[in-house]
């Protein structure tokens, strides 16, 4: 199985103290099998099915980096600056 690498990573800050590097749809299930309480809402669970699905070559990375953005962006978790290179 392939980990489906996303374009760009995604940067996410919990708590001002704990920064996670999402890089790919494998990176992005597993954030989200431990998504933090309170947040789980609808763009979650599409994140959660789109990061399954491009594991399973149904959707391309891109997508499920898309649906996962919305889902942190919805929790107030995702960062807002670029990710160094």
């Amino acid at each position: 199985m392939s980990y489906k690498h996303f374009p760009t990573p995604v940067r996410i800050i919990l708590q001002q103290s704990q920064e996670f590097i999402i890089a790919s749809a494998w990176d992005a299930l597993e954030f989200l099998r431990g998504w933090p309480a309170g947040h789980v809402g609808r763009a979650y669970r599409i994140a959660l099915q789109h990061c399954m699905d491009a594991l399973d070559g149904i959707l391309s990375p891109r997508k499920a980096q898309a649906s996962f953005m919305a889902a942190a962006r919805e929790a107030g978790i995702l960062a807002t600056s670029k990710v160094p290179a």
